[in-house]
């Protein structure tokens, strides 16, 4: 089972690397105000709306770029670190879940158990475990290759605080989990997560794929359909 199972990561991973890389759209005056008006603030690293809700009236998520990310308090803290390199705090979410609404309902389902029935339903499946471990490798790619060249050369650096950064980055999966510890000896993957905005927002924000998508936020949709038919998703 855990040979099958490492096999179809292996696949899912081939066919994403096969995919060709999307160009990153620009920011739009209007999507600016409509991000202010959702989160009542605007990320320092906002990069542009990932997805939006199928009316296409009001932003779902976001992507951020790995740096300068937070709120503008948190900033100094990355500038007097004992870092060589001033690069900013990293930002390890590259897809934001910003709707209001949506994300109200989500922390509803979080607060009802869902996590730990998701993880259950997940660890019965080994085909969606592998596919979430190849959604986690996607997502740590796309975060790294977001970055400025001048961004990934000052993160080559040799400093420890500077190479902690970079392994957050670079070998981080979704909501910042470091899924590469969680593979076992035998290839198979210890299901962990506790944070289904930043599933959902992920799957949103990634155009629909056959064999390659995240489980968890597709879990996440159906029941956000089934149990708050109100909220425009």
């Amino acid at each position: 089972m855990a040979a099958m199972c490492f096999s179809a990561y292996c696949i899912l991973i081939a066919l994403f690397l096969c995919q060709p890389v999307q160009a990153l759209k620009l920011k739009s005056p209007s999507e600016i105000n409509l991000v202010k008006r959702q989160l009542g603030y605007l990320p320092p690293n906002f990069r542009c709306v990932s997805a939006w809700t199928q009316d296409k009236m009001s932003p779902v998520a976001i992507q951020t770029y790995p740096l300068q990310g937070g709120a503008a308090r948190t900033q100094p803290k990355a500038t007097n670190s004992s870092s060589p390199v001033l690069l900013g705090t990293p930002f390890p979410t590259l897809y934001w879940l910003s709707n209001p609404d949506i994300s109200r309902a989500v922390a509803d389902l979080e607060r009802r158990g869902y996590v730990t029935l998701l993880k259950q339903k997940l660890n019965n499946s080994p085909q969606d475990s592998s596919r979430l471990l190849a959604c986690h490798e996607q997502y740590s790619k796309k975060r790294w290759n977001s970055l400025s060249r001048e961004d990934k050369s000052l993160l080559m650096s040799e400093h420890p605080s500077v190479k902690r950064m970079r392994h957050m980055i670079e070998c981080s999966g979704v909501a910042g989990l470091d899924y590469l510890s969680l593979i076992q000896p035998d290839g198979s993957f210890l299901v962990s997560f506790k944070c289904l905005h930043a599933h959902y927002a992920h799957y949103r924000s990634e155009e629909p794929d056959e064999y390659l998508y995240n489980p968890v936020g597709l879990w996440v949709h159906e029941l956000l359909q089934e149990e708050f038919p109100d909220v425009s998703l």
